[in-house]
């Protein structure tokens, strides 16, 4: 059995990629080696969930879209990460600093650390990985061979990432469709009463403007096993995607959206779709285009369609959110005056830009309280309100309830 030198491997790597890469020993820490200097291990959150996997090739994605990976041999580990495919927003790397409890005074120079991490498609990542474990076993893993999971999957040897599985889901839909259809040509025979089901209920959610209940549907419902479209899996893929697309845009047009805006965004998605050589990219952007299609037609059915430039502003309080700005900072930024601003967004949205600031932090409080186990005066503290008795007061008078009694509930 040849002996593999692991800090050399760790610290080649990570020089190479510029990617954090941690060492372990019966699961017991041996060495790190960071291209930065990080006050803190962004890593520390998921390294004793990232341990119990024992297969020896996986990746996890973390609630704020970080990739990790494990390359097991043995007794040893190799934990690879965070990288990502799309540099995280200013807003996400706060908020992801916010759930590692960091100090004030460490927020900046934390962002520039993240922001110095070179964005890494995903399929590059995982050929690497491979290539590792392949150096260290003697064995030759493809990338269709690496175990995903996510912030929503139990660590076990079995359980495989849902949010994958969503994405397969409607993929699968209008893939057995397809192939039922074919066969029903060629043949005569039926189709599948649970693929045409899964479609008119996906289609449905669409029309109706109901993403709620679309992310419910690819939760709780599998379509089945896809069938043969094309000759290779990738132009498979793509095949399925053009008519989910297709089929797509005329449900959104049915349910109130305009046919030029329907079909430009199926085109717009169509380009994308094409340019992708990585599988689980077009998944991604198939279950974010099913998912988008339906939340434009909920908000035309529900008069929340804003224009370009309130559109613009939204984005920019999101981004954000967290950060002490003032309406003339925000003004000076979009370049344009704080009294236009101001008025030409009330007339759009019926509330003011202060209202909507503190209706978006509440509902980002919301999710807080759910995700995280900081305390609430760390989450008023975090988005701005002067004080937590000040806060509470304004959680109660948007949401009813008190933000112990939300949490808890």
């Amino acid at each position: 059995m040849k002996k593999i030198d692991y800090d050399y491997i760790a610290e080649n790597i990570s020089s190479l990629s510029k990617i954090s890469v941690r060492i372990f020993l019966n699961r017991q820490q041996t060495g790190a080696y960071h291209p930065a200097r990080f006050p803190k291990d962004p890593a520390s959150p998921y390294l004793h969930m990232l341990l119990q996997i024992d297969e020896g090739v996986s990746y996890y994605i973390s609630p704020y879209e970080h990739f990790y990976g494990i390359v097991r041999h043995g007794d040893h580990a190799l934990i690879l990460g965070p990288t990502f495919q799309i540099a995280p927003s200013r807003e996400k790397i706060r908020e992801f600093m916010f759930s590692l409890n960091l100090k004030s005074n460490y927020m900046e120079q934390y962002r520039q650390f993240l922001n110095s991490i070179t964005p890494m498609p995903l399929e590059l990542f995982l050929h690497e990985l491979c290539l590792i474990y392949y150096y260290i076993s003697d064995r030759k893993l493809n990338v269709a061979d690496v175990v995903i999971y996510d912030s929503h999957s139990r660590i076990t040897k079995q359980n495989q990432s849902k949010k994958t599985a969503l994405m397969q889901n409607s993929l699968n839909a209008v893939a057995d469709a397809h192939a039922a259809v074919s066969s029903e040509s060629a043949n005569g025979s039926g189709v599948s009463h649970n693929s045409v089901w899964f479609e008119k209920e996906m289609l449905s959610c669409v029309r109706e403007g109901d993403p709620k209940r679309l992310e419910e549907l690819f939760r709780h419902h599998s379509a089945g096993r896809p069938g043969k479209v094309a000759s290779t899996y990738l132009r498979q893929l793509k095949n399925i995607f053009i008519s989910t697309a297709t089929l797509l845009s005329r449900a959104a047009i049915d349910g109130g959206l305009p046919a030029e805006e329907a079909l430009t965004l199926s085109d717009r998605y169509i380009q994308h779709a094409e340019n992708y050589q990585d599988p689980e990219q077009i998944m991604n952007l198939q279950y974010h285009m099913v998912i988008d299609y339906a939340t434009l037609v909920n908000e035309i059915r529900n008069g929340v369609r804003y224009d370009r430039f309130t559109r613009t502003a939204v984005a920019y309080i999101r981004e954000h959110l967290s950060e002490d700005f003032s309406m003339e900072q925000m003004a000076r930024d979009l370049y344009i005056s704080r009294s236009y601003l101001s008025a030409k967004f009330k007339e759009e949205t019926g509330m003011t830009l202060s209202q909507y600031k503190q209706k978006q932090r509440i509902l980002k409080a919301q999710s807080l309280l759910k995700t995280t186990d900081r305390s609430i005066l760390a989450i008023a503290t975090y988005l701005g309100f002067s004080s937590q008795g000040y806060f509470q007061n304004i959680f109660k008078k948007i949401t009813g309830m008190t933000p112990k009694a939300y949490r808890s509930q």
